[in-house]
C-alpha cells in the first residue's frame, strides 16, 4: 500500500465523525413537523390553542408560572394522588418519558392535581418523592380549583367533565405536549403505550425543529 493510500484511509477515518457531525448540525433533514393544534375557523384557518399564564404552587412550596417554562418544551397532565387506576398508569408511563429526557435542558413536565382539597403540599411532595423525580424538572402543582379546571378545559383541551357546569370534577388520561411558544403540539393517550412512544417521538421532532431554526 502506498503512503498516499495510507494517508487517504487515515484521513477518512479521522475526518468522518467531524463531517457527519457537521452534516447533522447544518442539514435540514426532512421530517414531518407536528401540527399546531387549534380551532378551525369558517375560513379554513386555524386559531392556535395557546396556554395562558398561570400561577400554582409546586411540591416544594415554590411558585410555578409560565416563567418556569420560558424557552422550554413541556408535557402537562392532570391527576390526583388517591386515584386508584388511571393516574398511576398515566404517571408511570409519563415517567418513562421523563427518564428519557430528564437530562435535556429544554424539556420539563408539569402535573396538576384536580383534587386540591386533599392533595396538600405534603401529599404532592410524597408523591414526587415516590416518583424519584428532580423537583426542578417535574412539577406537581396545586392551586385554586377554579384556576386548575379552567386551564384543563379551556387551555389544554384534554379533559372530560363530570357533574354540572361549572365542573365539579374532571378526569383526564391525556398527556399534552406544549412548545416553547405555548402552543399545543400534541395530545396523547397515557394508557396506550404506542401513543406514549408517539409522545417521545414528538418531543424529538420539536427538539429537531428548534435546532433547525438556530
Amino acid at each position: 500500500m502506498t503512503k498516499t493510500a495510507k494517508f487517504l484511509i487515515l484521513g477518512t477515518i479521522f475526518l468522518a465523525p467531524t463531517i457527519w457531525g457537521l452534516f447533522w448540525k447544518f442539514s435540514k433533514t426532512t421530517y414531518n413537523k407536528l401540527p399546531i393544534l387549534g380551532d378551525v375557523e369558517m375560513t379554513g384557518d386555524t386559531t392556535p390553542w395557546l396556554v395562558p399564564d398561570f400561577s400554582f404552587i409546586s411540591q416544594t412550596g415554590d411558585s410555578v408560572s409560565q416563567k418556569n417554562f420560558e424557552g422550554k418544551i413541556y408535557v402537562a397532565n392532570f391527576f390526583f394522588a388517591s386515584c386508584p387506576d388511571v393516574c398511576p398508569k398515566m404517571n408511570r408511563n409519563l415517567h418513562l418519558v421523563y427518564e428519557k429526557f430528564k437530562k435535556h435542558p429544554d424539556i420539563k413536565f408539569i402535573s396538576h392535581t384536580v383534587d386540591p382539597e386533599n392533595d396538600t403540599l405534603q401529599v404532592l411532595a410524597e408523591y414526587a418523592k415516590k416518583m424519584h423525580v428532580d423537583n426542578t424538572k417535574w412539577y406537581f402543582v396545586t392551586g385554586r380549583k377554579s384556576d386548575i379546571y379552567y386551564l384543563a378545559e379551556n387551555a389544554y383541551k384534554a379533559v372530560a367533565v363530570s357533574g354540572d357546569k361549572p365542573a365539579t370534577f374532571i378526569h383526564s388520561d391525556k398527556l399534552v405536549l406544549v412548545d416553547k411558544e405555548k402552543h399545543i403540539r400534541g395530545i396523547y393517550d397515557s394508557q396506550d403505550f404506542e401513543d406514549v412512544k408517539r409522545l417521545q417521538d414528538g418531543i424529538v421532532i420539536l427538539i429537531k425543529e428548534y435546532n433547525d431554526k438556530k
